[in-house]
């Protein structure tokens, strides 16, 4: 959280392009109190501008009052200063920062997502309900797990949740992985199992075989051309199961070499098979080069004309003490955290993919009008959301470890992300 973030609550933040508005400053503590007798002045800046006017400085009830009318999809500052000293350098105070967004932007609310990451019910460390906790706690307003094989585990933990009183969003999920194909799919949302359904064995290749025998892609030899039959089968089944279906890390070495061929990677590309690409993944620092290399396809692809949303996940096995969890994630602007919203979004391209390790600079991939609001959202929305957040995740760690009376602080806590982006949206 931003030093001034501790001493001053401004609200609103994001405010419409075309529409007056007052943002109000107000400190929070004394220390931070605006004074009589100084001589303060305000004055705004576009960032994407060189303009940069003084405003009119109003106080009411200690608290500043700027009224202003943005003109343009872009990030403003006020900057406040202090040249109370008789004759002394003028010093800035602090700065506080806004942004304006166009009306179809400003119906939207930035919700933090992780779509592929695993429990102790296939190879991760912790059980479902554990997973989903520190989640919440740690600032994320929807996940889904997604085992290895099994969509059984993400039920679990939805019928789980069903009995706390709570906005975090748990949905169904799986990792799909059908026989005789490498390819990594996720299933994000669906209504069903798709690794149940490619268990039924000799439905499932002669499915398969129908699909291979109408393929026309004339790169794709021997076995890549089943495993692109096999993959488009798996990600036909999600849809008709209403899910997200997302391509995994194909530029994960696996013994040695990707796993995805190139050849193979570039039709589900021109064919526009998945709905979603994994476009930043759950690579430790040592494999940066594959988020790299997934980054500089997907740039390509779209000078080719390629329409291909994106998302980022972490691939977590852990929560406690562990890498990826929290390294990687998604940014999604939707109306709401609802499935049909989230999923909407995730096709409008409305969706950005985050790489925040601790202790190196976050990196976003997107669309650019998304990515740029998604850093403002990082800095100066985002962590005040993480604390409203990470009280509930606390006590649903709680709740789940026996303590009952938990769920009634829980239900307290339900709508607090609801109201603050209530007062930052003007």
């Amino acid at each position: 959280m931003k030093s001034q973030d501790y001493s001053y609550e401004v609200f609103p933040k994001v405010l419409k392009v075309g529409k007056k508005v007052t943002v109000t400053i107000r400190p929070k503590y004394d220390h931070a109190a605006i004074m009589e007798g100084h001589n303060y002045t305000l004055l705004l800046s576009e960032r994407e501008t060189y303009i940069k006017n003084e405003i009119p400085l109003v106080i009411k009830n200690g608290a500043i009052k700027v009224t202003f009318t943005p003109d343009k999809e872009q990030e403003y500052t006020i900057v406040l200063t202090d040249s109370w000293e008789n004759n002394g350098p003028r010093s800035v105070k602090t700065e506080f920062c806004l942004y304006a967004v166009e009306k179809d932007l400003f119906s939207c609310r930035p919700w933090k997502g992780d779509f592929h990451l695993h429990s102790c019910r296939s190879d991760g460390k912790e059980s479902p309900v554990f997973v989903a906790s520190n989640y919440r706690r740690a600032g994320f307003d929807f996940f889904a797990l997604t085992d290895h094989h099994q969509y059984g585990p993400s039920l679990e933990v939805v019928e789980a949740f069903k009995k706390l009183d709570t906005d975090f969003r748990v949905f169904p999920g799986e990792e799909v992985h059908p026989p005789r194909n490498c390819v990594h799919h996720i299933n994000f949302g669906g209504s069903f199992s798709v690794n149940d359904l490619h268990r039924q064995t000799e439905q499932y290749e002669k499915e398969v075989a129908a699909i291979q025998k109408k393929i026309r892609i004339p790169y794709l030899k021997g076995d890549d051309l089943y495993r692109f039959a096999s993959s488009r089968w798996v990600f036909q089944k999600i849809r008709e199961a209403g899910g997200i279906s997302i391509l995994c890390h194909p530029y994960w070495i696996y013994g040695d070499h990707f796993n995805v061929s190139d050849a193979l990677l570039r039709a589900f590309f021109e064919t526009g098979e998945f709905d979603a690409f994994e476009l930043i993944g759950g690579f430790w620092k040592h494999q940066a080069e594959a988020n790299s290399l997934q980054v500089s396809l997907w740039s390509e692809m779209r000078e080719q004309g390629k329409r291909i949303p994106v998302v980022g996940i972490s691939d977590s096995h852990g929560t406690v003490n562990k890498g990826l969890f929290n390294w990687y994630y998604t940014i999604i602007f939707a109306p709401s955290c609802e499935f049909a919203d989230l999923s909407e979004a995730i096709r409008a391209e409305r969706s950005v993919a985050v790489h925040a390790i601790e202790e190196e600079a976050p990196q976003l991939h997107g669309r650019f009008r998304y990515v740029k609001f998604a850093y403002f959202c990082l800095r100066e929305i985002l962590p005040l959301h993480h604390d409203e957040c990470a009280e509930e995740g606390r006590l649903m760690m709680k709740y789940f470890a026996g303590d009952r009376s938990a769920a009634k602080m829980i239900s307290l806590c339900r709508n607090r992300v609801a109201d603050l982006y209530k007062k930052l949206w003007a």
